[in-house]
């Protein structure tokens, strides 16, 4: 299923989605998918290639990666750009959920 679709899929569902934005060529790339994946569980997490899906980066105005957006229902509830540490997400996943 491509970028897009899934995007749009998350915009029509009761569940919280969490878009990474990340680039390959990026230092962050390292370390954004050990923070995440322990998350994937509890929500639907979107990882988005801005290098390969400019369209969808510039639907959200992504500028900076890496970037999170957190959606629910078509509604951005939480964004950064940067450094995301886990207890942070946790907090913000919480904070959201239910």
């Amino acid at each position: 299923m491509d970028i897009a679709k899934q995007i749009n899929d998350a915009k029509q569902s009761d569940y919280l989605t969490l878009l990474v934005f990340y680039a390959d060529w990026s230092p962050h790339y390292e370390w954004i998918e050990p923070v995440i994946h322990e998350f994937e569980s509890p929500i639907n997490i979107i990882r988005i290639n801005t290098e390969g899906d400019k369209k969808v980066a510039n639907e959200f105005d992504i500028k900076i990666v890496p970037s999170f957006v957190l959606i629910k229902r078509g509604n951005i509830l939480w964004e950064k750009t940067g450094e995301v540490f886990p207890g942070e997400l946790k907090d913000v996943i919480e904070m959201f959920k239910g």
